[in-house]
């Protein structure tokens, strides 16, 4: 005689399958994270020697890198005394900051927390434009603070009227709806320009300078955020940057850059994070140091690229152990 499963033995089974089911989506989730952080270590490491060999055979230099400053920010890029700007962090690309009855508020979150938490404001000084021209670095392309403020017209700093740059290459993203297409506004770097860099007041900054070989040294704090709270004196953050080579300031690769599209070196396209919320700025990050040599009025600035971080902040130290613990 045959006997059918009790009612116990059938839930037992949709049991089992229910686990083994959270499992394998569990385990399919963490495969798929794992493999977006690989091929984003794969592509911080071929963006590093694609910049060191563009920059040897291209005398010009890389140029028109995306700023990661509010383009608003710049109306009167000659306010502001030089270097680095602590306290007001409103300069950095958060997304339209429109009226709450525009939905591309939503759409478009600007930088993701983790860079934003690596970043600080730092102002030229008329030496530091003078050495980035020497490197050929004249242009800058930027996000606008409001979504409706720029439609999609080509507009530059020196012509409000709609007309292009000297360079010619303007993006004419519609709105800022995207972040790796809000761009629609080309600045001359000039003296007193606010550009984002790495900031020396927290840990995770600090990592990223010991990590493009300046030795900031980090130390164990009280605060029991400390990767995000200002735990090092500015004052003497400063002094620690000038002597251990100077800042590095930061730039997003965008497709407009001059690395980009070249038939014998650079990249043919501007990678970016696929593990990153598309409603992010998910491009990579360029890091140059502004390396002093000299002092008083001998001091002349030499500029040099430093490294790759990607869109939280990563660099490829930190990258790799990332990968190691998912």
């Amino acid at each position: 005689m045959k006997r059918g499963f009790t009612l116990i033995e059938l839930l037992m089974v949709i049991a089992l399958i229910a686990i083994v089911s959270t499992l394998a989506v569990t385990k399919v989730g963490g495969m798929r994270e794992s493999s977006a952080r690989k091929v984003s270590l794969a592509n911080q490491k071929a963006i590093e020697r694609a910049v060191e060999g563009f920059l040897m055979n291209h005398p010009e230099g890389i140029n028109r890198l995306d700023s990661l400053v509010y383009a608003s920010s710049t109306d009167d890029p000659g306010a502001g005394t030089p270097g680095f700007e602590f306290t007001d962090l409103s300069a950095l690309y958060k997304g339209p900051s429109d009226d709450t009855s525009d939905t591309v508020t939503d759409q478009n979150s600007g930088l993701t927390p983790g860079l934003l938490n690596a970043l600080c404001v730092y102002r030229l000084s008329q030496k530091e434009v003078a050495a980035l021209r020497r490197i050929g670095f004249k242009y800058v392309t930027q996000f606008t603070a409001y979504a409706n403020a720029y439609p999609s017209t080509k507009y530059s700093s020196d012509s409000p009227s709609g007309n292009c740059n000297a360079d010619g290459t303007i993006p004419t993203a519609a709105n800022g709806l995207d972040p790796l297409l809000s761009c629609c506004i080309v600045r001359t770097v000039k003296a007193g320009m606010p550009v984002a860099a790495i900031t020396p007041l927290n840990n995770m900054g600090r990592l990223i300078y010991q990590a493009c070989g300046s030795e900031l040294m980090v130390t164990n704090s009280s605060y029991a955020n400390f990767m995000t709270d200002k735990i090092y004196n500015e004052t003497s953050a400063k002094a620690e940057v000038a002597a251990a080579g100077g800042p590095l300031i930061a730039f997003g690769l965008g497709e407009n850059a001059s690395i980009i599209g070249k038939t014998d070196s650079g990249l043919d396209s501007a990678p970016y994070a696929t593990f990153a919320h598309k409603k992010f700025y998910s491009r990579y990050i360029l890091l140059f140091r502004l390396k002093s040599a000299g002092s008083g009025s001998n001091a002349t600035i030499l500029p040099e690229f430093a490294g790759v971080i990607d869109c939280c902040g990563a660099t490829i130290r930190s990258a790799q152990d990332t990968i190691k613990n998912l």
